[in-house]
């Protein structure tokens, strides 16, 4: 069976996962690093043993007939350019979240994608985390009954991560709900099945090295009815939390204890679910191996990928529509972003 050629675009933090988990598929292959810093892309091809070009000039690797897939794991605010041109080259491409810092952005991207039909994968990689797994598969087989409210929070000082400082500038990584928030907007959506109608949110600024306010709280409308409450901060003494909630008329869970009486009779407490929690903002400790493995099923299977970048796109939204709440100081409809966009 071929293998399926892949470039990575930046070499820093997430994209060792990325070398670690196409490495280990033997349906992939590692090809090309691309990386401003020569030295942080021949780091890798040497602690890693791959037999791969390195360049300094992404439209290089894009002219490798042997890469079928990109991986665009740069600063956030220079995505668009490289998934547009990869697109363009006919690549897949696997985009690092947020896909972008301006509506307008992620447009230009989806516009690329849909011309030249090519597959997106978005990392969102907490999709291929076991306890999120397992609500995926409760709320499938109807444990919850009808669920009216989900709660997901993103909580982590990673501004104190001293490796991670570009994260501090509203520039290259946007706003605190863009840079980590969105993995708890996403698994919001991700576990309300429905769209997001409606969004309100409040934001303070504390005392802290970076250049936007690091704690946003926000409370969505969803179309069916539904309500969402999402608090993102990077402020709060505290460990990384992705606290979680599914509140349903015949179930309950809150993070990994369940209340679902109705399946288990004579229940009168939470009980625990075993599994691996989404418990470490550690980018070693998250399932990277599940996301790459489900896009090369995706693309020999011609199945779509999920999240793509059409559903990210959405998530893109309630993250805009947030940030626009919290400095507006009144509700934002999505549907004002698509008018804008």
């Amino acid at each position: 069976m071929k293998k399926l050629g892949v470039g990575i675009i930046g070499c820093g933090w997430v994209a060792e996962e990325y070398v670690k988990a196409f490495k280990k598929e033997e349906r992939s292959k590692v090809r090309s690093l691309v990386s401003r810093n020569r030295a942080n892309a021949q780091r890798y091809r040497d602690g890693y043993d791959l037999r791969c070009t390195i360049e300094t000039d992404a439209s290089k690797m894009l002219q490798q007939d042997d890469v079928d897939i990109v991986v665009v794991c740069t600063p956030h605010n220079v995505h668009t350019e490289y998934v547009v041109a990869a697109a363009e080259a006919g690549k897949h491409v696997i985009i690092e979240k947020p896909v972008a810092l301006t509506m307008e952005d992620v447009r230009k991207q989806q516009d690329a994608v849909k011309k030249n039909k090519v597959k997106t994968l978005v990392g969102f990689v907490l999709h291929w985390n076991p306890l999120l797994m397992s609500i995926d598969r409760l709320i499938e087989e109807g444990v919850f009954g009808e669920i009216f409210m989900v709660e997901v929070d993103y909580m982590h000082r990673i501004w104190m991560t001293t490796d991670l400082k570009w994260y501090g500038s509203r520039e290259q990584s946007g706003t605190a709900i863009l840079t980590g928030g969105c993995h708890a907007v996403d698994a919001l959506r991700w576990f309300a099945r429905s769209q997001v109608e409606q969004v309100c949110a409040y934001q303070v600024k504390t005392e802290n090295p970076i250049e936007y306010p690091g704690t946003i709280s926000v409370n969505i409308k969803f179309k069916d009815g539904k309500i969402g409450r999402s608090t993102t901060t990077f402020d709060a003494q505290m460990p990384y939390r992705f606290n979680i909630g599914v509140y349903g008329t015949e179930a309950t869970l809150r993070n990994d204890e369940l209340f679902a009486p109705k399946f288990f009779p004579g229940q009168n407490n939470f009980l625990k679910i075993p599994c691996v929690l989404p418990d470490s903002g550690d980018v070693t400790h998250h399932p990277f191996q599940g996301e790459v493995s489900h896009l090369l099923d995706c693309i020999i299977d011609d199945k779509r990928p999920f999240p793509d970048l059409d559903d990210a796109a959405q998530t893109q939204a309630v993250c805009f529509a947030a940030d626009l709440s919290a400095q507006s100081g009144r509700p934002v409809k999505i549907s004002e972003l698509e008018d804008k966009s």
